[in-house]
């Protein structure tokens, strides 16, 4: 573990849309008590050709609803996923009610979005609810449902009793702020439970039309909570023949790379030929890498100055003690549930030295191996839990702006409960993805200021060792009951903060915080600052 450096980084925060309240303000005790459960941010991508179409900025909210952010940064609501009960959206069985990663989940665009208006989704359904599986078009009236077709759920070891839906929506017009097309769910995969679900969609950004990740899409598939488990269901996030634990890499146009992939199983998707287990009896051809727990960020970064140098990033949380930041690789395995950041992981759950020599089995079923493997090791790690610096990693991005030159080439990445935020360097995290899990980039403290804009008297802008006392301050202003903030977890037993990154189109950063619902802009950086107020 590289222990957190004290920090010389002070990052100035601006409040840059407050999102309508979706969820209670009565001081709920687990995180269904944030305000707006927004989870992601993404601004759509820019025509290749011809004058440069808007660039509006979407933002997500696990409770149901798809935003698009007005020039005012108002939200004009898009597309809203929760039709549970008197709920007026578009599926029965969205489950929300008991926060964490339930919901509607993620969304990403197309890279060819200008012109074909496709993008995609992840949302998560119970299945012991009742409803259809075809999405309801009354809150949507351009959506065309008609040849709406579910498909077959993607078996998962062991009893399951939520399932992750990946969805194609393809609007007829990007102009405007109103769905006008129609949706396509490419897959459904079962879920052990409701934990380590689907977290996130990625493309490719240096992928150009005929290079062999055009619009290829990976997908980051949780362990369902299986890994943990002492029973059968252990084995799931090592196991090739299933989905979870994995990165995922698919050809969702089934018109893209005919000649180098094949058509998937459900015949809605295609799968490339290079995926490093496509020939692999009994093994899925989806998956890219494995062993993973709860994957729920892909980051993509590209050097501009050398674009062939990009990285795929993920961002997993940890069971026993272990936060970690890996490197996807091409076949690459992680080590879940066999490892943990960089130690052995235990049937028990205990934690152990990794043993010598250290491989594993490749599994390709709970009874069938194809050969060993050296595991793959994070390049960040800190430890969760009591007394320590968080509970969750929150996920992580590399500055490549142009408005702070002072934080170029950092990743940015915090804690989802503590609201801690750290530094690393991207060149040192590259060159701790060696064969030696002891190599690891350092971890530096960021303090971040802010101008609370409703405080009497006014006290100007003030400087905070964590998002904390932000986020509380905001959370009681918009009427959060609560007397902290909502939820609690070991190393924030006076509520979660519920941190996110996200980055727009010219590579600025922001910081999304669930429980007062805000997103805040990254505007400035003061090196050296003191802290004034702390939490």
């Amino acid at each position: 573990m590289a222990l957190a450096a004290p920090g010389d980084l002070t990052l100035r925060l601006t409040d840059y849309a407050v999102l309508p309240i979706t969820g209670a303000l009565d001081g709920t005790t687990n995180n269904a008590g944030s305000l707006a459960r927004i989870n992601f941010m993404r601004q759509e991508p820019p025509s290749r050709s011809g004058p440069n179409r808007g660039g509006r900025i979407f933002v997500n909210d696990l409770n149901g609803p798809l935003y698009i952010l007005g020039a005012d940064k108002k939200a004009i609501k898009y597309l809203d996923f929760n039709g549970r009960g008197a709920n007026t959206g578009m599926f029965d069985r969205l489950p929300t009610e008991n926060g964490l990663a339930s919901g509607f989940i993620s969304f990403e665009f197309d890279p060819d979005y200008a012109r074909n208006g496709r993008f995609y989704t992840i949302h998560v359904e119970d299945i012991s609810l009742s409803g259809s599986l075809v999405p309801d078009n009354g809150s949507v009236p351009g959506l065309v449902v008609k040849d709406y077709r579910p498909t077959p759920a993607i078996p998962t070891p062991g009893q399951s009793d939520h399932e992750a839906v990946v969805i194609e929506w393809t609007d007829k017009n990007v102009s405007n702020t109103t769905f006008e097309g129609t949706a396509r769910e490419l897959m459904r995969v079962q879920l052990n439970s409701r934990i380590h679900p689907m977290g996130d969609l990625a493309f490719n950004p240096t992928a150009r039309q005929g290079d062999p990740d055009w619009r290829v899409l990976y997908i980051a598939c949780g362990d369902g909570g299986s890994g943990e488990q002492t029973n059968e269901q252990r084995l799931n996030p090592q196991r090739l023949d299933t989905m979870v634990g994995k990165i995922l890499r698919i050809v969702p146009d089934l018109s893209e790379h005919k000649s180098d992939s094949i058509v998937s199983e459900n015949g809605r998707y295609r799968i490339p030929r290079d995926n490093p287990f496509a020939e692999v009896a009994g093994a899925r051809k989806e998956v890219w890498a494995s062993g993973l727990r709860n994957p729920h960020r892909l980051t993509w970064d590209v050097d501009p100055a050398n674009p062939s140098n990009n990285h795929l990033f993920a961002v997993v949380i940890g069971l026993r003690t272990w936060e970690t930041v890996v490197v996807v690789r091409k076949g690459a395995n992680f080590g879940y549930s066999q490892r943990e950041g960089t130690e052995a992981l235990l049937p028990d759950n205990t934690m152990a030295k990794i043993p010598d020599p250290d491989t594993i089995p490749v599994y390709v079923s709970d009874t069938v191996t194809h050969g060993t493997t050296v595991p793959r090791y994070p390049v960040i790690e800190y430890k969760h839990g009591p007394d320590a610096l968080g509970d969750a990693i929150a996920g992580g991005i590399v500055y490549r702006g142009n408005a702070i030159p002072q934080l170029r080439g950092k990743f940015i990445f915090g804690d989802t409960t503590t609201g801690h935020v750290w530094s690393a360097d991207v060149n040192e995290m590259i060159a701790a993805d060696d064969d030696d899990p002891r190599t690891m980039a350092p971890m530096h403290e960021v303090q971040v200021s802010w101008d609370d804009p409703a405080d009497q008297p006014n006290r100007g802008v003030q400087t905070y060792s964590t998002m904390f006392p932000i986020v509380e301050a905001a959370y009681h202003t918009r009427g959060g009951k609560s007397v902290h903030l909502p939820g609690r977890a070991a190393s924030a037993p006076n509520g979660r903060v519920d941190l996110r990154f996200a980055i727009d189109r010219q590579g600025e950063l922001y910081f999304l915080t669930k429980s007062d619902g805000t997103i805040r802009a990254v505007t400035g950086v003061v090196t050296g600052a003191a802290t004034s107020a702390v939490r």
